[in-house]
């Protein structure tokens, strides 16, 4: 028997799927059913509106919701056995623009059969068109290059548009490698990741035949998160747009934390300007999170000037306060949050997977790791690797370890070559054959970094490791490496700066070296076990828990340093907390420390100007 579309929807959400004729935005709030409304809405056009699923195309962001959005369509799909009904056109951007130009590429920007690069491949081709043009990797990281062409891309601009618009030193290089990176690309018949959607709109734009094929094919597009779209995701849509009209929007302006990827929350702001007369709903009754966390969340949010006006409500009412939590340092933060878990655990009968830990950055979790493996406290992370399994990290500890240990060859094959100096896979098969001391007299490369590293062990014994960590930084030149303005770079160096401050604690190397590989062993749990999750706040992002900790409320910390004299950078900053609150469903903490160890010194601490926007009266403070 097939499902009642209407049936279990809020009388705004019945609204969402009725209005199907024409533009419509959704302004969403956080916990408010706006998956549910959409894939209710393909239903609603499939079955009473008798449109072919061929017609109707959906796009969303990440593969997870791709594939929540296909299984509750799917399961709203079921009709009788005889009835077969297909799927809609429905994915992630990516992949849809990979279908369409499978089908219709028409040769002059991609022929149908190209191959996509991703990251890893994307990197390679970086690096071989800096060695074309004369870029040394070396003075140059590969990795913000890429960075900042992807950045380009996401504007639909070409390499010859980037070297118009270039100005500094670091645009005026990443244009000399825009353009040989192109020509590399269309050399391979490739594609990178950012080259889908932009050459698809390209095609879109230069190929009536192509144009009028899938603006014709797609009637209805529903678009998830629209806060989140690029200029070149906002052309794509326009686009394809154009002849129906019919185009459904859903998203939450209040919940844009990408910016950093290029992502536009004005194009949500501006759908009206876009589309005169486009329906605009608003989803406001909160499902998941007590009335204290919404209240306190709601009115975190609405200290930004720049936002849409939204008021939510939940049927939840009463629920626990939020804790802030006032901690006299970071290790007795953490210890309250541990103690708190497991208090909860016996107290409610809560299970660990009911808990999550929120931080503003990833170097924020390398205490948090030592002190659960200390305590013996099972963890994952989302949303990135393990502190002590970033790049940066491991390059270091690589490193540390060639310092301790000469013959250690997993760690010379690391970083024999980072930063680069020009010993590649070949010479440095050469040197392992011929051993340190031929190799010394017969490859002149290997003679520099052993020299190098004989200066690094001179006097080792007599540092402790996060002294030894400062030398490796500069005589490798390894800080300079990493210091090359990309958004990356900064995340980069705190990580460093949080590995020296672990490394103060320990008064020699061996003991340091034994400790991170104690942490490491940790990994050993499985996704399916019962166990405490952390993550960054963007990592968060579509997630819900019974209980969140949101940690580190300092200035500085959260709000970020890098964005307190920028409004703008201010404000996403702002609803990035937002996000983190409204991650909590039954309980919320938020913890700050009034001394944090920075850069290797104590230093008091002045708490975020977050905690002065939380009404008193959801409020309940904890002094530890």
């Amino acid at each position: 028997m097939r499902v009642d579309i209407l049936k279990g929807l809020n009388e705004k959400q019945k609204e969402a799927v009725l209005a199907t004729e024409g533009p419509v935005l959704i302004l969403a709030g956080a916990g408010s059913g706006k998956t549910r409304a959409l894939t209710h809405r393909i239903a609603h056009l499939i079955f009473e509106k008798r449109i072919s699923p061929h017609n109707i195309l959906a796009v969303t962001f990440t593969n997870k919701a791709a594939n929540v959005m296909k299984d509750r369509v799917s399961a709203l799909l079921q009709g009788p056995k005889s009835e077969a009904i297909s799927l809609p056109w429905l994915g992630t951007f990516h992949s849809v623009c990979v279908k369409m130009l499978r089908q219709k590429a028409d040769g002059q920007i991609a022929r149908r059969d190209f191959v996509i690069y991703d990251e890893s491949d994307s990197l390679q081709a970086v690096k071989k068109a800096m060695t074309d043009v004369g870029v040394s990797i070396k003075d140059y990281n590969p990795r913000a290059v890429r960075s900042f062409i992807s950045g380009a891309k996401s504007e639909l601009m070409s390499a010859r548009d980037y070297q118009k618009f270039a100005l500094d030193p670091m645009q005026k290089i990443t244009g000399k490698v825009f353009l040989r990176y192109e020509e590399i690309l269309k050399n391979s018949n490739a594609l990178d990741f950012d080259d889908l959607i932009l050459q698809t709109v390209k095609t879109l734009e230069k190929n009536a035949d192509f144009r009028e094929y899938f603006s014709s094919k797609f009637k209805y597009i529903l678009v998830d998160e629209y806060q989140d779209t690029n200029q070149a995701q906002y052309m794509f849509l326009k686009i394809l747009a154009k002849k129906h009209k019919n185009i459904f929007v859903i998203g939450d302006d209040w919940q844009s934390i990408y910016s950093f990827r290029g992502a536009k929350f004005k194009n949500i702001l501006d759908f009206k300007k876009d589309y005169e007369r486009a329906k605009v709903i608003y989803l406001e009754e909160n499902y998941r999170s007590t009335e204290p966390i919404l209240e306190s969340a709601q009115a975190v949010i609405k200290q930004n000037e720049i936002r849409s006006d939204k008021h939510l409500f939940t049927s939840r009412s009463g629920g626990a306060p939020v804790s802030v939590i006032s901690a006299c340092s970071k290790e007795d933060e953490i210890n309250f949050i541990i103690d708190e878990i497991l208090s909860l655990s016996q107290g409610e009968g809560r299970e660990l997977k009911d808990f999550t830990v929120l931080y503003r950055t990833n170097a924020q979790s390398r205490f948090f790791e030592e002190i659960l493996v200390r305590r013996k406290i099972p963890y994952r992370i989302y949303g990135g690797l393990r502190f002590y399994e970033r790049k940066e990290v491991k390059d270091i500890l690589s490193y540390l370890s060639l310092v301790k240990n000469s013959f250690d060859l997993m760690a010379l094959t690391r970083v024999i070559n980072t930063p680069a100096r020009g010993i590649g896979a070949v010479t440095l098969r050469k040197i392992l054959s011929l051993g340190d001391d031929k190799a010394r007299e017969q490859v002149p490369k290997y003679y520099d970094f052993a020299k190098m590293m004989d200066e690094l062990r001179s006097g080792a014994d007599t540092l402790r490791p996060d002294g030894i960590i400062e030398r490796i930084l500069y005589k490798t030149g390894y800080k300079q490496y990493i210091s090359d303005g990309s958004p990356e770079s900064q995340t980069r160096l705190e990580n460093i700066e949080e590995l020296k401050v672990s490394a103060s604690n320990y008064e020699n190397l061996d003991k340091f070296l034994e400790s991170v590989s104690l942490v490491a062993d940790i990994d050993n749990y499985s996704e399916s076990q019962n166990i405490l999750t952390l993550m960054t706040i963007h990592s968060a992002k579509g997630m819900e828990f019974p209980v969140v900790f949101i940690t580190g409320l300092e200035e500085g910390l959260f709000p970020h340093a890098n964005s307190i004299s920028d409004q703008f950078e201010l404000e996403e900053e702002r609803r990035l907390f937002y996000v983190g609150m409204t991650r909590a469903m039954c309980r919320l903490y938020i913890a700050y420390s009034k001394i944090r160890l920075m850069y290797g010194r104590m230093e008091p601490q002045i708490p975020s100007r977050f905690l002065s926007e939380l009404p008193e009266e959801h409020l309940d403070l904890i002094e530890i």
